[in-house]
């Protein structure tokens, strides 16, 4: 347990980076891409909840990760239903929201830089990714002429779309339509660079005090 708490930012970082790479894993081992999927976001609320100090926040986050995987199964069982689909980006959203509250919590109590306070920002953004690829996902379903997609996209092009448009990459290949998209997309812009910036100011505030002390 003792290693679990020392690492357990590690974990989660790993955790996520492991689901950001389940299309990966589909092309190359020819398995049953349900059986991944669910494996993987297993992964990432088991990995994430090790954040959590509090016995509610981590009885919170595995209650809402279990209906977020059952909605998931649900969905890859009837793949044309817009209400399962639905309710499973609204529980992802919950998801990933109290991830990120929990990540805040526990980073703000962290007094000195160290090996948790580096990988905790960088654990912060792939939430934040994540989180603005569901948005992207809803919008898609609230709308299907939102973005100008490429032939044969998956759900995993919103989550592609959110990282590169939180890094300001725009590679062009998936481009927002409707003025709904278009905002959301401004927004992750300006929400990227300025959590880049406050960050970078955090992390210099924090190492000058630690030395300075």
């Amino acid at each position: 347990m003792d290693t679990l708490k020392k690492y357990k930012y590690l974990i989660a970082l790993l955790s996520v980076f492991n689901f950001l790479l389940t299309p990966i894993y589909i092309a190359i081992s020819g398995f049953n891409s349900a059986y991944l999927i669910v494996i993987n976001y297993t992964l990432v609320i088991i990995g994430s909840s090790l954040i959590a100090s509090m016995k509610v926040a981590k009885l919170t986050t595995y209650a809402i990760g279990f209906l977020t995987l059952l909605a998931i199964w649900l969905e890859l069982s009837d793949t044309n239903s817009t209400i399962i689909l639905a309710w499973r980006l609204v529980l992802s959203f919950l998801l990933f929201a109290c991830f990120c509250i929990i990540l805040v919590r526990q980073l703000l109590k962290i007094k000195e830089v160290n090996l948790q306070f580096i990988l905790g920002p960088l654990l912060g953004f792939l939430y934040l990714g994540i989180i603005g690829g569901i948005l992207f996902e809803a919008v898609h379903l609230l709308d299907s002429n939102s973005f100008h997609l490429v032939d044969g996209y998956s759900g995993y092009s919103f989550y592609y779309f959110s990282f590169i448009s939180i890094t300001t990459v725009g590679y062009g290949d998936i481009t927002p339509l409707t003025s709904p998209a278009q905002s959301l997309t401004l927004v992750m812009n300006i929400i990227g660079q300025f959590y880049l910036a406050i960050v970078i100011g955090v992390f210099v505030g924090k190492y000058i005090n630690t030395k300075s002390n």
